[in-house]
Parts: structure tokens; C-alpha cells; sequence
């Protein structure tokens, strides 16, 4: 105190602004700045929740509409579903494709005189394309009929590569008896299962009758 008293008063006055300068510095660092800090921060993080809330209510608000397309979608599996072949894998799929070709043909009189599956071939989002060709005779109508009993039928095939030629029968032209045609063609249905690592492949030779 007594060393205070000695100093001259200029020396005093500026000793004195020092020292409130330094304590205005210390009290800015030590207390305003992380208050400060602190606040952006909160700021920020109630922003951040804000945000999420949103999110959160715009999701409660579509779960009904999420609900109804989820359960559209389902219903629209169902009714694709039920036109592919049904089966477990692709060795089962062929012997079913071969199964419905040759029933379906006897049925609009179609001689079916052989079917050989090709192997099944991937089409991605486990999509398998099955195929079967098949050699045959019969009159036109019948095969036309059969073709379009095939592509119009509940399961979902498809008919590729097809050609036709005239057998040589002996019989005169202009005789009412039905001309006779030998046919070859491609049967395309579809599997919606994954695929095996290895495939198979199925031949099935059937003779007039078809069994």
C-alpha cells in the first residue's frame, strides 16, 4: 500500500487501467467465450432435433400411404405369381413346362412328338427364364389354336422360334382331307425363385400319345 502511495498519480491511473483491462480480458476468456460457445452449440443441436422431428413426423404422417402401396405391391406379386410356373427350382419348373405343353397340345390335337428343355437362363432379381423346344405335327387350325391357347392361357408363356413345314402325305390336292403340318418351336415360361449354383437340364422324349 505504502508503494502505492509513492507512485505518482499518472503511474497510479495507468497501473489501474492495466489491471482492469487484464480482469476484463480474463473475465471475456474464462467466462463470456465458452458461454458463448456453449450456446451456438445448443443452438446447433436444437437444430439438429428440430430436423429429426420433422423427419420423424413426415414418416408417422406416410406410414398409412407406405401401408396401402406395401399391400398393393403385395397383391400385384400375388397375381404375377400365379402365372409363373410354380415350383422350387428350375429342374422342377422344366418338368412342369414340359408337362402343361404336352397336355395342352393333345388337347387341341396336336401330336407332340418330342420336348427338349434348354438350360434355364438367369434374368436377374431371381427371375429364371425356363424354355422347352418342342417338335410336333398337326392341321393348321389345330396348331394355331394351340399356339393361341398357349400366349392367351392363365400362366404367362411365350412362344419363339416357330416355323412350319408341309409333309408330303401322297394325298391330291384338291382332296378334302386335312393337310398335315410339321411344326417346330420354342416354349418360354418364367420361375421366380433363386437359382442353383449348378443348373440342370431336363429331356423328355414322349412318343404320339404323350404321356
Amino acid at each position: 500500500m505504502k508503494r502505492w502511495l509513492q507512485l505518482a498519480p499518472d503511474d497510479r491511473r495507468a497501473l489501474l487501467s492495466g489491471a482492469i483491462l487484464v480482469a476484463s480480458a480474463l473475465a471475456l476468456r474464462l467466462g463470456v467465450l465458452p458461454y458463448v460457445h456453449a450456446r451456438a452449440a445448443l443452438v446447433e443441436r436444437l437444430r439438429e432435433q428440430q430436423a429429426l422431428l420433422q423427419r420423424e413426423t413426415a414418416l408417422v404422417e406416410s406410414a398409412s400411404r407406405v401401408a396401402d402401396g406395401v399391400g398393393q405391391a403385395t397383391r400385384t406379386l400375388d397375381r404375377v405369381r400365379s402365372r409363373l410356373l410354380l415350383a422350387r427350382d428350375p429342374l422342377g419348373a422344366a418338368a412342369l413346362l414340359v408337362r402343361e405343353v404336352s397336355e395342352d397340345a393333345r388337347g387341341h390335337g396336336v401330336l407332340v412328338e418330342a420336348i427338349e428343355s434348354r438350360p434355364p437362363e438367369s434374368l436377374g432379381d431371381d427371375l429364371t427364364g425356363i424354355q422347352v423346344d418342342v417338335r410336333g405335327r398337326g392341321d393348321l387350325e389345330g396348331v394355331l389354336r394351340w399356339l393361341h391357347a398357349i400366349e392367351t392361357g392363365d400362366r404367362f408363356l411365350r412362344v419363339e422360334q416357330l416355323s412350319l413345314a408341309r409333309l408330303e402325305s401322297g394325298v391330291p390336292a384338291d382332296s378334302l382331307d386335312v393337310e398335315t403340318l410339321a411344326f417346330a418351336l420354342s416354349i418360354r415360361g418364367f420361375l421366380l425363385a433363386p437359382r442353383p449354383a449348378a443348373s440342370a437340364t431336363v429331356v423328355a422324349a414322349v412318343d404320339g400319345a404323350v404321356r
